[in-house]
């Protein structure tokens, strides 16, 4: 049976963001909309794009843009160096900051593009039916997602799948911006959208039952808990732990990658229940890292690498236990095009 939930409020008209409104001078506001105007230029490009022919465009302009892109590719190349060390060369860990990059921007785009056919997509795992199962009233489930392959695409797959389904996200600084990107979001995925710092809407929404979707791999500015990721000492985001348990919603792990013969693979992960105390939501993050690990290691390639996970003076970073390389196959892949 399929239950409807109460809609929340658009997150685009937020009091934090009509605030930021309110405070823009005229000029950021005449910015803002400018920034709008390009926004819905560049959208009317995108829309009805084959998802081949954008990847192919985006390996072509990266490399043209390579001076302006610098500072996110020398980031992706300090964390392989910090996370494999000596294992990889220059030149491998140059082609899978590139190789990282491009595929986060394809993976922001195929919420926008044309949907890639069905038959072109697997899914698997020891939780899959789990997940999709009818929970009892007022069961909510985190599905705990991460920066890793075509994550836009599965969140696509699971919202023609499950009827009560939202997103936590990062607002747009710019609120018609937000308004207008999270209208296109939704015209492919039928989802609500979260603000990653409404943690009320979250609660609410889990405990009439909801299905939660979280990226879990973000760096924690407050509050983290620290545990052993890629065998590096590391902070992760407390909330999606805490919000487990909490609400007593048991937290899927899912990861969504592209394969090499132009398929996708979304997999799915037994659930981790939460456990009480703070012990309990360290025992949830390793057990969350530890399932992600192999995944990552397996398709290094299609990592977000590009983010500052491990800084310095934060107490991040420490080596734990070794770590192998990537897998046969990425390593392969980068060393005929060195």
């Amino acid at each position: 049976m399929t239950r409807t939930l109460p809609q929340l409020a658009p997150l685009s008209s937020t009091p934090r963001q009509r605030r930021r409104w309110a405070r823009g001078s005229r000029w950021q506001r005449l910015r803002w909309r400018g920034e709008v105007l390009l926004l819905r230029l560049l959208l009317g490009l995108l829309r009805g794009r084959r998802h081949d022919a954008v990847r192919r465009g985006i390996e072509v302009v990266v490399p043209l843009a390579r001076p302006l892109l610098r500072g996110r590719l020398d980031t992706a190349s300090s964390n392989l160096e910090r996370v494999y060390g000596a294992q990889l060369t220059g030149v491998e860990r140059q082609w899978l900051a590139r190789r990282s990059l491009e595929g986060f921007l394809l993976s922001c785009l195929e919420s926008i593009i044309e949907p890639v056919a069905a038959e072109r997509i697997r899914a698997e795992g020891e939780g899959l039916e789990q997940l999709l199962a009818a929970r009892r009233p007022g069961q909510g489930v985190i599905v705990a997602s991460l920066h890793l392959g075509c994550w836009d695409l599965g969140l696509r797959w699971l919202s023609e799948r499950i009827d009560d389904l939202a997103v936590i996200y990062r607002p747009a600084r710019n609120p018609d911006a937000d308004r207008l990107l999270n209208a296109t979001r939704s015209a492919n995925s039928r989802c609500t959208w979260i603000s990653q710092f409404d943690l009320r809407s979250m609660l609410i929404w889990l405990r009439r039952g909801g299905a939660l979707v979280v990226m879990t791999d973000l760096y924690a500015h407050k509050h983290p808990l620290t545990v052993d990721v890629l065998g590096l000492n590391t902070r992760v985001v407390r909330t999606p732990l805490a919000l487990s348990q909490k609400t007593g919603a048991p937290l899927f792990p899912v990861a969504q990658v592209r394969e090499d013969d132009g398929h996708f693979r979304l997999i799915f992960g037994p659930a981790l229940p939460p456990q009480s105390g703070e012990a309990g939501l360290m025992a949830q993050a390793q057990a969350l890292a530890d399932w992600q690990e192999p995944w990552i290691q397996c398709y290094a390639d299609q990592y977000y690498w590009i983010q500052r996970r491990w800084r310095a003076g934060d107490g991040s970073g420490a080596r734990l236990r070794a770590l192998e390389p990537p897998a046969p196959r990425v390593l392969a892949a980068a060393r005929p095009r060195a």
